[in-house]
């Protein structure tokens, strides 16, 4: 084909030069920051020395967009990182601080939990591979995923009205696959439709290697890209059914100890954790870890150990053969497993709100959804919940420059929030809480234009609104296990009873962890915790009974 019906896609090479910007008054301090930056950086980044927050103003107001900008800090003086903030929100900001300055403690523990700063690093060094280096690498790699050129693997032409297409980006995008969504009457929809895609049935896909796909299943997609969607083995020693973040905990600590694993997930690796924008209290990430990354990095470590994922099929039955355990996926696959953990998580429950529901894909989304905070900027956004999760949603959409209102049933975020980010969103400008509020009705013909919301006394006030995001709640996914295990009256599975291990379900040789178990603490390291131990417990099984 010629390049009008197959442009080459962009290269790095063809976007402006981002600089990385050095504030500070004192002469030396600056000289020597852009001197080590120039070193390591100055091939791919304009690397800019200024004097004060005035000359500050005038760059940010170029063309050229700001990678990092990094200013000396005192006391509480962050206004030139504020001003980054406010003119180039998409900028990552460090804060340097002086090695053995206590009395900036405070004010930088507050500025990180508010979001006015990303990083810090500490001056002087013996050599900036100590402090500087690594934190500007940190800080550029995320820059970069979230605000540059990435390279598309897939693109996606459906019809604007339909929900197949949304659906299939949708996963891929949790999955960390590349892909862009084009609408059929777009510009760029027609011009596919009418060249390389011409004549492939709607969703129609195209891969980077330029093949086509006419309206694929989630799976066949999946098995484009190279990945299992049926287990490749005929027993194993472990199956574990959710990769969250306990069904990868127990995935990679199974996979180290030798053992035959396969995970089988539905939908994303990660689970609900690997739509957290920012996790900030997960041990080992003093800057925080987006959920994605760290499910992109366990699920990759998962593999490296030898373990198996199967996606796109769910787990529909399970029963005891003896020493074993049958398995039977959605796609009629049968996992025989001398052990298996149950590390489902849990799904959002629905709203019950007929219009609200009618709208979902269309301004309406249960859960985080990572690709919709770039097209959510200058939007007017609502939030249902009060949970981490729903306040990491409204923190990364505020980030993106939404105008996001939290609704809250209660009288308060706090009873039900980590501290770090109730301080965050209250000290966030354009992020509103109401509480004692819920939602009674929305507003939009095929798509979201407002929602109407009551009170206690059942006065009705209307909010406008583009998109609306539910965390009302969470439900087990155990339907399929009713009858099977031990669950309680809310669905969650029963562990620890009758004599059994802890972690262990009513079905011996069965065990449970993560937010699906009764009783858990529904926080990324406790699931990581469970899963890794429910491994271990399972391979005491497997010792005992052999």
């Amino acid at each position: 084909m010629d390049d009008q019906t197959n442009p080459a896609p962009p290269t790095w090479e063809d976007r402006v030069v981002p600089s990385i910007v050095v504030v500070a008054s004192e002469f030396s301090s600056r000289d020597e920051l852009t001197a080590a930056i120039e070193r390591r950086f100055g091939a791919d980044y304009s690397v800019v020395s200024l004097d004060g927050s005035g000359v500050l103003r005038e760059q940010l107001d170029a063309s050229r967009p700001i990678a990092i900008a990094l200013a000396p800090i005192s006391g509480a003086d962050f206004s030139a990182l504020n001003l980054v903030g406010v003119l180039e929100p998409g900028a990552r900001r460090i804060a340097v601080v002086g090695v053995g300055d206590t009395s900036v403690a405070q004010a930088l523990s507050q500025a990180l939990t508010l979001g006015q700063v990303d990083y810090y690093v500490g001056q002087p060094w013996a050599s900036p591979e100590e402090e500087l280096y690594p934190v500007l690498s940190e800080a550029l790699r995320v820059w970069v995923d979230e605000q540059q050129l990435r390279f598309e693997k897939v693109t996606i032409v459906a019809e604007p009205e339909r929900s197949r297409g949304v659906g299939l980006a949708t996963l891929l995008t949790r999955n960390g696959v590349t892909t862009r969504l084009l609408g059929c009457d777009s510009p760029e929809g027609i011009d596919l439709l009418t060249g390389p895609l011409e004549g492939v049935a709607l969703p129609a896909v195209r891969l980077w290697d330029g093949r086509t796909l006419a309206a694929p299943t989630e799976a066949a997609l999946a098995e484009a890209l190279g990945a299992h969607t049926s287990p490749t083995a005929a027993e194993y020693d472990v199956a574990i059914v959710g990769a969250g973040p306990a069904g990868l905990a127990a995935a990679i600590y199974a996979s180290s100890e030798g053992l035959a694993t396969v995970t089988v997930e539905a939908s994303a690796v990660g689970g609900q954790a690997g739509t957290s924008a920012h996790i900030r209290n997960y041990l080992g990430f003093p800057w925080g870890v987006r959920g994605a990354d760290l499910a992109h990095s366990a699920g990759r470590q998962s593999e490296q150990l030898g373990g198996e994922i199967v996606v796109t099929r769910t787990a529909v039955t399970l029963a005891a053969d003896g020493g074993r355990h049958v398995l039977t996926l959605s796609s009629g696959d049968v996992v025989l497993a001398r052990s298996v953990i149950l590390a489902g998580g849990v799904s959002y429950q629905r709203s019950g709100i007929g219009t609200v529901d009618a709208l979902v894909g269309h301004g309406v989304f249960y859960g985080a959804a990572a690709g919709e905070a770039a097209a959510m900027a200058g939007l007017n956004v609502a939030i249902m919940g009060g949970g981490n999760s729903a306040g990491q949603a409204a923190a990364h959409l505020a980030s993106a420059g939404a105008h996001v209102t939290m609704l809250i049933r209660g009288d308060s975020i706090n009873k039900s929030m980590s501290d770090y980010l109730v301080q965050q969103l209250e000290g966030t400008p354009n992020v509103s809480i109401r509480t004692r509020v819920q939602v009674v009705d929305a507003l939009g013909e095929g798509q979201l234009t407002g929602l109407v919301l009551a009170d206690p006394t059942g006065a009705r006030g209307l909010l406008e609104t583009s998109a609306f995001f539910i965390f009302i709640g969470a439900r087990p996914s155990t339907d399929w296990l009713r009858d099977v295990v031990d669950l309680d009256d809310h669905g969650f599975v029963l562990t620890g009873r009758d004599g059994a291990t802890w972690l262990e379900t009513s079905m011996a040789g069965v065990f449970a962890a993560g937010d699906i178990r009764a009783g858990s603490i529904k926080r990324v390291a406790a699931a990581v915790g469970e899963g890794s131990t429910a491994s271990m417990m399972a391979r005491e099984h497997l010792l005992m009974s052999t």
